[in-house]
């Protein structure tokens, strides 16, 4: 059987697990999904199964929490997703912070918090149209008295109270575990979608879109300022070669540069992108290069900046060299040549002009 979602969770948070899933089935009725609730004998039987359902899973639907982050079980279902490109999406429960080997592993990606409503509602948007199921407007009314009588989320069929209402959990008291009811959530259309070229200020971050998703909610900005910055300050320290060599993602490159002892003094120009807050970062090549290469978008980048009143970009056949983060031999680093209007190896120790960048 093929499952939309495999929940990953700790048995400890079944309660709330299990009335985040009621709110979703409500809004998505004919979503499907694998969710332990009996649990398995045998430890050897467990992963054959966890493994068979993650396989037959379209995405991982994590329960981030403090007992979540301290299973070995949830941490292996997540890791495998992750080995198998399978789609993990986090979902912090209540009180819940990323942290420690989700951080280290997942830092890029969008948490949703359970307790606000406006990103719950981009859950449930997106989960219906990554999965092609008609997500209906249900309005309060429509449900009001229901939450008593919730379907158990092991999708029996059968009402929470009389199937896993008493087994699921060990109680010392046989009487059933009913849910907190959650209250439903009423659809409402996306309020943005981003394109290349807008002005993006949210959450302090401020800079102007030069590359979105299929979507529209995610993408990437680029700082309102720039600077000229030395890559690495001092002869001694350029030979990293291999340290800082990702073409596609800046982050990965200043995590990596991150893990150097007083790295802030030594690479000014990683320095100066962090300065900017946190998600800020300098650039990989293959991102420089779709910023001031491409055409379309240098422009649509260049009019809002300008309108904005900041430093525009160095347009093709100026004297601009934008530094990346990406080494491309032991004492160099690639940039882009604005009056060549290509990309070529650098000094590591040149002055070059740096634009900060940051995901959303």
């Amino acid at each position: 059987m093929k499952y939309d979602l495999f929940i990953s969770y700790s048995r400890k948070d079944f309660d709330e697990v299990s009335s985040l899933l009621e709110t979703i089935k409500t809004a998505i009725p004919n979503l499907s999904y694998w969710f332990d609730i009996d649990g398995i004998e045998s430890g050897d039987e467990f992963e054959d199964k966890i493994i068979s359902a993650i396989d037959n899973s379209s995405y991982v639907l994590f329960a981030l929490s403090e007992n979540s982050i301290q299973s070995q079980w949830t941490k292996d279902e997540v890791m495998y997703a992750k080995n198998t490109d399978k789609k993990v999406i986090p979902i912090l429960l209540k009180g819940a912070q990323m942290k420690g080997w989700f951080l280290f592993k997942f830092g890029r990606i969008d948490c949703i918090d359970s307790t606000n409503e406006l990103q719950m509602e981009k859950l449930l948007q997106n989960l219906s149209g990554w999965t092609g199921r008609n997500q209906v407007d249900l309005s309060t009314e429509s449900v009001a008295g229901r939450t008593s009588e919730q379907l158990c989320p092991c999708g029996s069929g059968k009402l929470f109270k009389d199937c896993h209402g008493r087994s699921a959990v060990a109680q010392e008291s046989p009487a059933p575990v009913t849910p907190k009811p959650v209250a439903p959530i009423v659809s409402k259309p996306v309020e943005h979608v981003w394109k290349v070229g807008d002005y993006y200020n949210v959450d302090g971050r401020k800079g102007v879109v030069f590359w979105v998703d299929e979507t529209g909610n995610h993408g990437k900005i680029v700082s309102l300022d720039q600077a000229k910055k030395q890559w690495c300050a001092d002869d001694t320290y350029k030979g990293l070669i291999g340290v800082a060599s990702d073409e596609y993602d800046g982050m990965k490159n200043l995590q990596s540069i991150q893990k150097i002892s007083d790295w802030q003094n030594k690479y000014p120009a990683f320095a100066w992108c962090t300065d900017h807050g946190d998600g800020w970062y300098l650039p990989a090549i293959k991102e420089l290069e779709l910023l001031l290469l491409n055409d379309e978008v240098h422009d649509a980048v260049n009019n809002q900046i300008a309108r904005e009143g900041k430093t525009r970009l160095f347009s093709e056949g100026g004297t601009g060299i934008y530094c990346s983060s990406t080494e491309s031999a032991e004492l160099c680093a690639w940039a882009v040549f604005m009056y060549a209007g290509d990309t070529s190896s650098r000094d590591k120790s040149y002055s070059g002009d740096v634009r900060a960048v940051c995901a959303f």
